[in-house]
């Protein structure tokens, strides 16, 4: 298989990002903390691949324990304010993960119909009955509840908490508020984009929308109200890789005694884990870094308002915008590409309609001057 030469990265991902040769300003990817290429992750990387070499070589539950896969789950439980967490090979998983450790708990599952590939196959890997219900429509969730859980079944709702592409936040509050008329029911959220980057503290879409996060992540049923889950990633906003799910002590050791992830993967690298953990506490001892995207990201959405483009007014660093054809946007993202500036136009994804969309990423790294240089490019583009 070739690839474009044009399109190979050639540097860490970052504000300015080196692409085929040519250093562009670069509003793509999830590198929304700015973290990929920090110097002390990757200090911290290649001093643990140095030590503990390119892999344990053998799952977890043998020996595949290394001191820098235990405290990267000691970091991501005192960020989330868990007990403990799950570290694995691929965010990708994340769902299955959770679907696995709580199987035996609901009889049907439900599922936003633009939610990420990632859900639809922890879903089919559930073995349940599985109903789709329209992109973040509290309504449409609601008749098929009413139509698909009778006589007591307990449904499991999973959505994307944001987006990847639209950059949307589901309405998880109003999800919430209709499952409580169904007794044993789960809400799960993949927050793969929101994690690091969203919420007041960083810690996602259920944060965000200030649900019970005491209730996140635990092997109780609450009394008055649904379960909650969520999954992520270390890959997005904290600049390393691998999958993510805290929780409480007795929801983890139910994924160790259970999930194949645990008993049977090779866990991941132990640099990349210790990278990941110093990640972990430089966002931890920063929280500048998220005040500074926060207000990135206004700062993108108000320009693009005052060009006269429409975008959703979300504190989320994915930016989607829509224009009338494909043309056009094919045509934005080239011209600004000649400018030296990179943005992505995507004609197909889980969350796009049939135009696809421009997806603007928003970065704690970009300054007023890079996000001004984006607006101006954007509006020469669109008067010419």
């Amino acid at each position: 298989m070739t690839f474009d030469p044009a399109k190979i990265m050639q540097s860490a991902p970052g504000a300015y990002t080196t692409i085929g040769g040519r250093e562009y300003l670069y509003f793509v990817g999830t590198g929304y903390l700015g973290l990929h290429g920090h110097p002390e992750i990757l200090r911290a990387t290649c001093e643990a691949t140095m030590k503990y070499g390119m892999g344990s070589a053998t799952s977890r539950r043998a020996f595949g324990n290394t001191p820098p896969m235990v405290d990267v789950e000691a970091r991501a439980a005192e960020f989330f304010g868990m007990d403990d967490a799950f570290y694995f090979m691929s965010g990708y998983l994340g769902n299955s993960v959770v679907v696995q450790a709580i199987g035996g708990t609901f009889d049907v599952v439900l599922i936003d119909e633009s939610s990420h590939y990632s859900v639809r196959d922890a879903a089919v890997l559930s073995q349940k009955p599985m109903f789709t219900f329209g992109n973040r429509d509290p309504d449409s969730l609601a008749a098929v509840l009413k139509e698909q859980c009778t006589d007591g079944r307990r449904p499991l709702v999973i959505t994307d908490g944001v987006f990847p592409v639209r950059g949307a936040l589901a309405p998880v509050r109003e999800y919430y508020e209709i499952l409580k008329a169904y007794p044993g029911s789960a809400l799960s959220v993949d927050d793969a984009h929101a994690l690091g980057a969203v919420g007041p503290l960083g810690r996602g879409s259920l944060d965000q929308a200030g649900l019970p996060w005491e209730t996140v992540n635990t092997n109780v049923q609450p009394k008055d109200g649904p379960r909650l889950f969520l999954a992520g990633t270390l890959s997005k906003a904290f600049g390393g890789f691998g999958g993510i799910v805290p929780g409480s002590a007795d929801f983890i050791a139910h994924i160790h005694d259970d999930s194949p992830y645990f008993r049977a993967a090779n866990p991941v690298s132990p640099g990349v884990a210790a990278g990941c953990a110093r990640a972990l506490e430089l966002v931890r001892d920063h929280p500048e870094m998220l005040t500074r995207l926060h207000a990135n990201v206004k700062l993108v959405r108000d320009g693009l308002r005052g060009l006269g483009i429409e975008v959703d007014d979300v504190p989320v660093p994915i930016v989607c915008v829509v224009l009338d054809t494909v043309e056009r946007m094919q045509r934005v993202q080239a011209e600004l590409m000649e400018q030296g500036i990179l943005i992505a136009y995507n004609p197909k994804y889980s969350d796009l309609g049939p135009k696809g969309g421009i997806r603007i990423a928003v970065f704690a790294t970009h300054t007023e001057q890079m996000i001004q240089r984006l607006i101006d490019g954007v509006a020469k583009v669109l008067a010419s």
